[in-house]
């Protein structure tokens, strides 16, 4: 070992003299190496815009090679710019002529002046510009008007074209409402599907230009639904159990509906909202409205928790229903049973009416329904899938991070995002065109709402000492739900209709049997894949045609789903793993801050500020420089005191 040392000295040495020798006026009186002369490079950004007339675009030139990065600014090869073709600062902001030239089209260069041969540039299209006022608006039914302006620039030609939803004025199809050459928009009978829509303004003068306005229809909103009221109530409102908390976060949903059994009154929603998830014991108090409405602090006791449908441990892992039933304490629930927004429509606001006290007792795919719930106030849709065999994730308690899967059979399935969201939970679906009961609302994601039939949530709450006795609705005779059907007058539904832009084909008795026969013959292979979260069935895409929908996991990769199954044709939708639609609120201090982050659950209130904090950095790091920083920082403001959904 000694002796392998000395053959490394050379080496060593002749690396020493190599290193030295490379210094000037260091041995051997070699000549200095004259430095590399580095090229200077340009680039800008955005390579290609297009800005209106009179509109402004920030360009970015990144200059390397030199410490002197200043470019100078030119718009056609004329520093500066001028108002013809548009100007541009030192800082290059390019702002656009008032009128667009001819051609349209500008070279926006930036020239190192460092090197002056050196230099970038960008095309820009300037065109006529099309601004609409107001942005946004919430509307009434029943003919509510709203005026909307145009502002055309960059054109001596201002006048625009209306349209509602794609249809001009004067068009026959009053579903989304009418508007006329000038710009008056007035509601609609009836609240539409998808109930929000486009109003747009183009220009005249060049039609390839068109600006909008979003325009969201309802009967008296949510905000009707979340209101604390004197007793008695009306259902269909915020509640839920007075000690739904924990881990930071309180949580509530809707009271649905009410009940009778055995001459007593109950309110019926789920067990999530009532019995805290299989937690609660017999006569905690049910409050109106629920904690997240009330800053987590209980409100006015209405009834109190009687009796669940068991959410675990049920046989074959199957539960029956997401259901709980709650005691109502004398004199705080309307006796009539009467649900917000589900009756005639009065100045464009849905009144409350009870329920039919008849049920539906087999939904049926392409019906027609609506709900009253705390988070979306008065809905309307159509049924999408029945027979649903479907996995629903529940956390433990409110807050908490662990959670546990519930599977259910034969459920009810509505595919639109805008039917319901979390803390709706509990709602009673109807018929729209009848008010009676179809469906008890218990989870869904973005783009589905999951619900339990009517009548198995009847069968699975008997009287504990009656086994055979029910409960029935309380309830009165068939009416159509007018903020749905536009129907004003009369208590008969037999006339009534919706006005829907969304439309599921109607399938006969025996195709939907021959589907269902089906499903029930492949679905545990089929959810033997994780990825696999639900199986159903719903129409095909030949009318009249039942297929097997096939609900799967798009956070995970799925095996391949066969084409058809027992000659029945299966078709695959892509859905985020269903939750269970309970709201959720964070107190943080001094002011509230909730998560709107999907799936994100706090376990304490520095973590709800921290979350806040990430999603004002993501949203401002998503956005163009500049322009829009002033806007976000000061929607933190509104962010602040805003119940959010962690579903």
């Amino acid at each position: 070992m000694c002796e392998a040392m000395p053959s490394r000295v050379p080496i060593l040495v002749a690396v020493l003299v190599s290193f030295l020798l490379s210094f000037p006026g260091c041995g051997g009186g070699s000549s200095p190496v004259p430095p590399q002369r580095v090229s200077v490079g340009i680039v800008i950004s955005p390579t290609h815009a297009s800005v209106q007339a009179g509109s402004t675009q920030f360009f970015f030139a990144s200059v390397t090679g030199t410490t002197n990065t200043v470019v100078t600014w030119q718009v056609n090869g004329v520093t500066g710019g001028n108002a013809t073709l548009g100007t541009i600062s030192a800082f290059g902001v390019y702002t656009a002529p008032n009128t667009v030239p001819n051609p349209p089209a500008v070279t926006v260069r930036a020239i190192s002046q460092a090197d002056a041969t050196k230099s970038a540039s960008a095309s820009v299209t300037i065109t006529i510009g099309v601004s609409v006022s107001p942005l946004s608006v919430i509307l009434n039914v029943g003919g509510t008007q709203q005026q909307f302006d145009a502002v055309v620039t960059g054109t001596g030609n201002t006048g625009v074209d209306w349209t509602v939803n794609g249809l001009p004025p004067g068009d026959p199809n009053t579903t989304f409402g009418t508007i006329t050459a000038s710009g008056l928009y007035s509601s609609p009978n009836s609240i539409p599907n998808p109930p929000n829509f486009q109003v747009t303004a183009t220009s005249q003068a060049d039609p390839t230009q068109a600006s909008g306005a979003r325009v969201v229809i309802e009967a008296g909103g949510p905000g009707v639904n979340q209101a604390p009221q004197p007793a008695p109530i009306k259902l269909g409102t915020s509640g839920g159990n007075a000690k739904d908390s924990s881990a930071g976060f309180c949580c509530s949903g809707t009271l649905g509906a009410l009940v009778t059994r055995g001459g007593v009154d109950f309110i019926l929603s789920n067990n999530h909202v009532l019995a805290r998830s299989d937690q609660a014991i017999a006569g905690e108090p049910i409050t109106q409205p629920g904690l997240v409405d009330s800053s987590c602090t209980p409100a006015t006791p209405v009834a109190n928790f009687t009796q669940k449908v068991k959410l675990k441990n049920n046989p074959n892992n199957i539960a029956p229903a997401d259901a709980a039933l709650a005691q109502v304490i004398s004199g705080e629930v309307d006796p009539t049973g009467a649900i917000l927004q589900l009756g005639a429509v009065t100045g464009g606001l849905a009144q409350p009416a009870p329920p039919a006290s008849t049920i539906v007792t087999a939904p049926a795919i392409g019906m027609q329904v609506a709900k009253s719930g705390r988070s979306t106030g008065l809905t309307c849709d159509l049924i999408d899938a029945t027979n649903v065999t479907v996995q629903v994730r529940y956390e433990n308690t409110c807050g908490s991070k662990t959670t546990f899967l519930v599977t259910y059979d034969n459920q009810v399935e509505i595919a639109s995002g805008t039917f319901s969201a979390a803390g709706d939970s509990g709602s009673l679906i109807v018929n729209a065109l009848t008010a009676e009961p179809v469906a008890l609302l218990f989870a869904g994601d973005n783009t589905s709402t999951i619900a339990n039939p009517i009548q198995a949530v009847l069968t699975a709450l008997p009287d504990p000492q009656h086994p055979t006795v029910f409960p029935t609705f309380v309830g009165g005779a068939k009416h159509p739900v007018s903020g749905c059907t536009g129907t004003f007058n009369g208590s008969s539904g037999v006339n009534a209709s919706t006005s829907m832009a969304r439309t599921v084909s109607r399938v006969a008795d025996e195709e939907i049997d021959r589907a269902a026969n089906a499903k029930r013959n492949h679905v545990a292979a089929l959810m033997a894949d994780p990825a696999i979260i639900g199986v159903g069935v719903g129409a095909g895409d030949t009318p009249g045609e039942a297929a097997i929908i096939v609900f799967a996991d798009e956070t995970k990769s799925h095996r391949p789903v066969p084409t058809t199954l027992d000659g029945v044709k299966t078709k695959v939708r892509k859905v985020e793993p269903f939750h269970a639609f309970e709201l959720q609120y964070c107190p943080a201090q001094p002011r509230s801050i909730v998560s709107s982050v999907p799936d994100h659950v706090f376990t304490d209130v520095s973590d709800c500020a921290l979350v806040l904090s990430a999603e004002l950095t993501a949203r401002m790091w998503s956005l163009p420089p500049l322009r829009h920083a002033l806007p976000i920082w000061l929607e933190a403001l509104s962010l602040a005191n805003e119940p959010r959904s962690c579903k």
